[in-house]
């Protein structure tokens, strides 16, 4: 089963049974949880930039 790493949180998320994804510059980013979805919306900048690192919660 594929994963990817929730950008906000850095928890890995399978991306075939993921509830919580989000659209953004034309790529799907997966998330563990429902806060963590709204954190990335609400900033996307904050959580793609290179030396942004996730703290695991």
């Amino acid at each position: 089963m594929a994963k990817a790493i929730d950008p906000v949180c850095g928890m890995e998320v399978e991306t075939e049974t993921a509830q919580h994804t989000s659209e953004h510059d034309g790529k799907t980013w997966y998330f563990c949880g429902k806060g963590c979805k709204l954190d990335f919306e609400e900033e996307p900048a904050r959580y793609l930039d290179p030396g942004y690192r996730p703290q695991v919660m």
